[in-house]
């Protein structure tokens, strides 16, 4: 007996126990609960037990396998299964005694086979859209019933197979039908299998050898191009070509020219492959070309028929080449042996047809020279029958007939036009052979035939053109006129022009240019003109004008500018008579006048010859009067009076009391206010309030019927127009009291005031008054008499008086 396995030292006899059968506190145990061997190897089971009461204890194996015993102890026990060769042994029994009990635990045993080859059968090379059969071999594999086989293709799994329960070792196959398709070309197919023993043992796997698909498609024969005729000795190009084959890269093409192989490039471009082939076949006769394209095991072949032929080029003679007009000349056409020999030859005339033809190897043709015949050409061509198709080669020649010069009117004009400022040669083309020379002069300079030069209008004249060869002279005047297009200059059309109204004009320019150019003014921006037409001169005349010159070459534009002169005038909007100053602006008398020249004025006032400007800087009422402006320039001069008036705001203010300032009570009295002004003014008035007034026209004085105590005060005349105003105040006094106050503007001017009222009048301040009242003195200034409160009137200041009591 071997040693127990490590597991089975490793296991704890409690662990053992527990996996054991149990009678009473007796137990018996067995591991593993599988035992897993291969086929024909060894393998052990371990036997426990618990304590035995009584200590006559016993532990054993009961199995038909042979056994060997292994390490033990006291209550455990291993077993070696030796040679394990039956696929089902069956279980094997731990028992054991403990006295008169025996109690058992059994062990499985679980043979496997690993299998011997995983093996992938060959697949031959399939068409796109055909199927094969991939089939996958594991040999002699055991439990069947725990093999797992996959068939993959690539990444993918086409096919996961597994089996029913055989006794013993079988070998087992599997097989999946794969569609080609384009994508299967190159993929590997692989198979796995694998052998599952799991829980009780380990999971085993083995792959076969990897087979690596080939997909073709070749689906048609391929395209032959080539020649159905080739002449020996040339070289032509075949060109086979195939679409839809698969993969591009494998085809394989042979291309075959009467049995001998051909040298050939292909290229590719997308599914489309196209072999090219140079043919230079070296007999004569029907030849068989033929293209065969390989793929895989597929295989597809086109032929051509190629007729290679014989045929020498024709040649055709004229002798001579080159004759005089009027002389003989042959011309022959031959050419040499042709194979297939069915030859037709033709002499042709470029203008008149056939001249000869039949199933010759020569034709021959007589004819004069003419001198129309230089330059003619004939053609040889030769036909030949080439199994059912005609070949033709042909050649041609030049007849060259010597003859004099000659200067048509077509090719050297007697008469030529040019336009100045291009570029002309005096181009005179001669006939004649051999080819003549063409010179051409005037005065004995010669000038170029065939170089452009600029036309000048010194070009223009006769010419002596001369048309030399071998043969002889021929001559031909030539006159060349030079036109030209319109030009407008100072001379011709001056740029400015000074008229003056009433004298009778008329606007011309004259031009020059060939053919001779009309002209025609035109205000700018405007039809109307004058040119062509004296009439009288208006000053509306003035102004910018357009000359243009016209003719076949073009136009000539030139700008003109006429100036009208004229004598001054004066009128209303400009200078009007009658004009109204302020005194204090400046004093500035303009007047404009009309005129060209533009006149000069000059204005003095009536009577004392002095310009405004010589009386003062500033207006004042000396200005007014009337006053007379002279307009001049070189054609004349025009007079204008002007009136001038010269407003001013109201000046001093008079104030007079009748009879006096002092009135007695029950009196009569009135103030009259007087000032000047212009406009006149207007008149208002700021007086002590009383029932008893009464204001004159004009409301230039207050009248006061019965005076009282009530009408005592300060009476202030206000006078104003649209320049200003002024003011003036007096002071009126009732007797009864024993204070006389009289004052104007002027006397209280007089007195040291404190402040001035808005309305014009004087004031003193006194502590004897109220807050917001000031005193008036008497005239000696002893005694206070009045105090005066201060009254606000839309914005001015008005002082009342109220006068205080002895």
């Amino acid at each position: 007996m071997g040693p127990p396995g490590t597991a089975a030292l490793l296991l704890p006899p409690l662990i053992l126990a527990l996996a054991g059968a149990t009678r009473g506190t007796f137990t018996v145990g067995a591991w593993p609960r599988v035992a897993v061997v291969p086929f024909g190897g060894s393998v052990a089971i371990n036997c426990s037990r618990s304590a035995c009461p009584g200590g006559n204890a016993t532990l054993g194996l009961d199995t038909p396998l042979p056994v060997a015993l292994g390490a033990g102890g006291r209550r455990w026990q291993s077993f070696r299964l030796l040679n394990v060769s039956q696929w089902s042994p069956g279980a094997a029994t731990c028992y054991g005694r403990c006295g008169d009990t025996q109690v058992n635990a059994s062990a499985g045993i679980l043979v496997y086979r690993l299998p011997e080859r995983v093996v992938l059968e060959p697949v031959p090379a399939v068409a796109v859209g055909e199927s094969r059969n991939l089939t996958c071999h594991v040999l002699e594999v055991a439990p069947v019933g725990n093999l797992t086989v996959t068939l993959r293709r690539g990444a993918e799994t086409l096919r996961t197979a597994s089996f029913g329960a055989v006794n013993g070792s079988a070998s087992v196959a599997v097989t999946h039908v794969l569609s080609a398709g384009p994508g299967d070309h190159g993929q590997d197919v692989t198979c796995h299998a694998e052998l599952s023993l799991r829980p009780h043992g380990p999971l085993f796997a083995r792959a076969a050898v990897p087979v690596r698909l080939s997909v073709f498609a070749l689906p048609e024969p391929p395209q032959l191009q080539a020649p159905s005729h080739l002449e020996l000795g040339t070289t032509s190009t075949a060109t086979c070509q195939l679409t839809g084959a698969f993969p591009a890269g494998d085809v394989r093409f042979t291309l075959i020219l009467a049995g001998q192989s051909l040298n050939f490039t292909t290229t590719v471009a997308g599914d489309t492959l196209t072999s090219v082939t140079t043919l230079s076949p070296s007999t004569v006769g029907p030849q068989e070309l033929t293209c065969t394209a390989a793929v895989a095991t597929a295989t597809r072949t086109t032929q051509r028929q190629l007729h290679v032929y014989r045929f020498p080029a024709p040649i055709l003679e004229l002798s001579p080449a080159s004759a005089p007009a009027g002389s003989e000349v042959l011309v022959r056409c031959h050419v040499g042996a042709a194979e297939p020999p069915a030859l037709w030859l033709q002499l042709r005339d470029a203008d008149s047809g056939v001249l000869a033809e039949g199933p010759h190897s020569r034709l021959e043709l007589p004819l004069v020279a003419r001198r129309e015949d230089d330059g003619r050409r004939f053609g040889c061509q030769a036909s030949l029958a080439v199994d059912d198709t005609m070949v033709t080669k042909d050649v041609d020649a030049q007849l060259t007939v010597l003859y004099m010069p000659e200067l048509a009117a077509s090719d050297c004009p007697g008469n030529r036009t040019w336009l100045r400022g291009t570029r002309e040669a005096l181009s005179c083309h001669a006939t004649g052979n051999p080819v003549p020379t063409v010179v051409c002069g005037r005065d004995g300079v010669t000038v170029s035939t065939t170089v452009p030069e600029l036309v000048t209008r010194s070009r223009a004249g006769t010419y002596l053109c001369n048309a030399t060869n071998s043969l002889g002279t021929q001559t031909q005047l030539v006159t060349v006129r030079v036109e030209y297009e319109p030009t407008l200059t100072e001379r011709g059309c001056p740029a400015h022009r000074i008229w003056v109204e009433g004298e009778r004009r008329e606007l011309a320019c004259r031009a020059d240019g060939d053919p001779p150019p009309s002209t025609r003014c035109a205000r700018d921006g405007g039809t109307a003109g004058r040119s062509g037409t004296h009439r009288a001169v208006h000053r509306a005349d003035a102004g910018r004008y357009v000359c243009r010159a016209t003719n076949k070459h073009g136009t000539a534009v030139r700008s003109v500018v006429v100036t009208v002169e004229y004598e001054p005038s004066m009128a209303e909007p400009g200078c009007p008579a009658q004009r109204l100053w302020v005194e204090g602006m400046p004093a500035e008398l303009v007047c404009a006048a009309t005129g060209n020249p533009r006149p000069r004025v000059a204005c003095a006032k009536l009577g004392d010859g002095h310009p405004p400007a010589a009386m003062s800087a500033n207006v004042t009422r000396a200005h007014a009067g009337t006053y007379q402006c002279q307009a001049t320039n070189s054609h004349g001069s025009a007079l204008r009076n002007i009136t001038v008036a010269v407003e001013y705001s109201p000046a001093t203010v008079t104030l007079r009391v009748l009879p006096s300032a002092t009135v007695s009570r029950g009196t009569s009295f009135s103030v009259e206010c007087r000032a000047e002004g212009l406009p006149p003014p207007t008149y208002g008035w700021v007086l002590p309030p009383a029932p008893n007034l009464r204001f004159g026209a004009g409301n230039r004085s207050v009248a006061v019927a019965g005076a009282a105590a009530a009408n005592r005060g300060l009476y202030t005349c206000t006078a104003s127009n649209r320049h200003g105003w002024r003011a003036g105040s007096v002071l009126v006094r009732v007797d009864e009291s024993r204070l006389v106050l009289a004052a104007s503007l002027g006397s209280v001017g007089a007195v040291t005031a404190v402040g001035l009222a808005a309305a014009g009048g004087y004031y003193l301040k006194s502590t004897a008054c109220k807050k917001g009242e000031y005193n008036v003195r008497d005239a000696e200034g002893s005694s206070e008499a009045a105090c005066l409160h201060r009254q606000r009137r839309g914005r001015t200041e008005v002082y009342g008086i109220q006068l205080t009591q002895p």
